[in-house]
């Protein structure tokens, strides 16, 4: 059984890399644009791809990304975090989310969820770059800004509420709440309603 479970997630942790492949923009021989300007931009992270290519954080604009940060797969906090997330689970796949863990002190299997998990290989650094202790997590914009990072166990709706309320989406309420409304014709005089 522990064998097809290891096998089922390999599986679904290489096609989900491969699908990040195929679903991102690439700029064949030239230079991509700089990513946009965002109030607090995500540090950097890697991992390598089904084909063994490196890929990085920047590669995956145009999806939300959620960052877990735990010391092992049998962390209560991280256990509690990802029953939090299966609940959303369906809701966060139709927005094309992809999960990602650092575990800093023991990697293992993660059970009892669905969600394919990329296990980064670094996961040291990548938690000094996000200053975070024991546990964290952080949700990631399609745009690359942290949109959200906590110590605490999220809700699994709260988190699908910071990626459909995204910083680009803040940014475009609040521009079309700096629109004044039209103001009213005045009547022609002699003529009346």
């Amino acid at each position: 059984m522990k064998h097809i479970s290891v096998g089922l997630l390999a599986f679904v942790v290489l096609l989900v890399t491969g699908t990040i492949q195929a679903q991102t923009p690439r700029a064949h021989g030239r230079t991509q644009p700089p990513p946009p300007r965002v109030p607090r931009p995500a540090p950097e992270f890697i991992w390598s791809g089904i084909n063994g290519k490196v890929q990085r954080l920047r590669d995956l604009r145009g999806h939300p990304v959620v960052l877990i940060f735990a010391e092992r797969p049998l962390q209560k906090t991280f256990i509690k975090q990802v029953k939090q997330l299966n609940r959303r689970s369906k809701e966060l796949a139709s927005r094309y989310t992809l999960f990602f863990v650092a575990f800093t002190k023991e990697t293992g299997l993660i059970t009892h969820t669905d969600i394919p998990f990329v296990i980064l290989p670094d996961p040291g650094t990548v938690a000094d770059e996000y200053r975070v202790g024991d546990f964290g997590i952080a949700v990631i914009s399609q745009d690359g800004n942290v949109d959200y990072a906590t110590d605490r166990v999220v809700p699994g709706q709260r988190v699908l509420d910071v990626i459909v309320n995204s910083y680009q989406q803040q940014l475009a309420n609040r521009r079309s709440q700096l629109v004044p409304p039209a103001a009213p014709v005045p009547p022609v005089a002699g003529r009346h309603p």
